[in-house]
């Protein structure tokens, strides 16, 4: 019986850990909204307005040409991240709280 516990204690702490790393801030990261898409040959150029998907018309903003996705539509909530390197990897992001 014990070493049931204690295997189930190791597992829970070991998701508890796992969910806290994902949940770091990323210094170089940042939530916005697309307001304007054009689609240039394989790619496709973002506008995205810095207003961590807050929906008001103020905001820095900043065009991004990305790798065709068919998630990055205008409106949609994206998530920008730097690698440091020139590198700008965007993906959609829901505001939503899944839990």
């Amino acid at each position: 019986m014990k070493k049931i516990t204690l295997a189930l204690t190791v597992l829970l702490s070991l998701g508890l850990s796992a969910c806290s790393s994902q949940s770091q801030k990323d210094e170089s990261a940042y939530k916005g909204q697309v307001i304007f898409t054009e689609l240039q040959g394989d790619n496709v150029k973002l506008t995205v307005r810095k207003n961590d998907c807050s929906y008001k018309q103020e905001g820095e903003t900043e065009v991004i040409v990305h790798k065709y996705d068919s998630t990055l539509v205008t409106g949609a909530c994206v998530k920008v991240s730097d690698n440091g390197q020139g590198v700008k990897n965007v993906s959609t992001w829901s505001p939503r709280n899944p839990i």
